[in-house]
């Protein structure tokens, strides 16, 4: 937890972490869009020696691969750095992996730094979602949470409009600069996470119980004598308790039909991310120019 609390405490503070959150995520929307209107690019094309259709699709999914790898790194990485440190570690790769690709002259170089912004991605769309949920009123929890796919939204639709915006200024800063910009949300991210509390559940699991108590009370603006407030604390220890009741994980757990329902949550869960990759948005996503382009007719201004 900061030495100082820079949000304040209550709804300044909620606010504060909505904010970084929704930050974290238009970065990934960010992230997803902006390589659609720079594989169209002309000067793009040439300083890669105009890769032909499979070369770009591995340049273009190469990213996924590494959101996959850094989603591993945070499962090994996440419970020992806490969220506000494997935020700052997402950010830390997503800023190398920016400065990679919009320096990039060849097809290696570029795949290096997309595979490098695809680990900071993984680490930060698996972390984030916990931190917003653990320091969020359970009544608001799940409004929060809806929102931030609407986020990566709005930074897919912001990095369209600059890639479409660049597409006349000509030159490598038309592709370059789009690229870069992604280090302008990371930095963001970085900067308020600086003044944010650490998860009051990291902290309970750590044994750092005095903090934790103060981070919950901070939140939610009340006195940590609050009825609220030591409401959630048991809460918290009670799920603590269940969970260590089953003793060392395995993977075989995760099809358990336990208390706490853990072999449906993973089949909903599951089931909702699957069918959200079959629905073919990343298809969408990055190829969507090129397809209105090459296979519907459009110009290339219009598409």
């Amino acid at each position: 937890m900061p030495k100082f609390n820079v949000f304040g405490t209550g709804v300044s503070l909620q606010v504060a972490i909505w904010i970084a959150c929704s930050m974290a995520f238009m970065l990934f929307g960010y992230d997803q869009g902006v390589f659609s209107g720079i594989i169209e690019n002309d000067n793009f094309l040439r300083t890669m020696g105009h890769p032909n259709d499979s070369l770009t699709g591995i340049i273009v999914s190469i990213y996924n691969l590494g959101c996959f790898a850094g989603c591993v790194v945070n499962f090994m990485t996440g419970d020992i750095l806490g969220r506000r440190r494997s935020m700052w570690f997402a950010m830390t790769w997503v800023i190398i992996g920016a400065t990679l690709q919009c320096s990039a002259y060849t097809v290696p170089h570029m795949m290096v730094g997309r595979f490098v912004t695809g680990i900071g991605t993984g680490i930060e769309t698996s972390t984030v979602p916990m931190y917003q949920a653990e320091l969020s009123e359970a009544s608001k929890r799940g409004k929060l949470l809806c929102s931030e796919p609407m986020l990566v939204a709005v930074g897919i639709v912001i990095s369209y409009f600059f890639d479409y915006g660049m597409s006349f200024v000509g030159g490598p800063i038309a592709w370059r600069l789009p690229v870069a910009c992604q280090m302008i949300f990371a930095f963001i991210v970085i900067a308020l996470v600086f003044g944010l509390p650490e998860s009051p559940r990291f902290y309970y699991n750590v044994g750092r119980h005095e903090e934790a108590l103060q981070i919950l009370s901070d939140v939610h603006g009340l006195p940590k004598d609050d009825p609220q407030i030591q409401a959630e604390q048991a809460e918290i220890f009670e799920a603590m308790s269940m969970e260590s009741m089953n003793g060392e994980f395995k993977w075989r757990h995760i099809f358990k039909r336990d208390k706490m329902s853990t072999g449906y949550r993973i089949l909903l869960a599951y089931g909702m991310q699957f069918m959200n990759q079959m629905g073919g948005i990343n298809l969408v996503v990055y190829y969507i120019p090129t397809v209105l382009n090459s296979n519907v007719g459009l110009s290339k201004n219009l598409s």
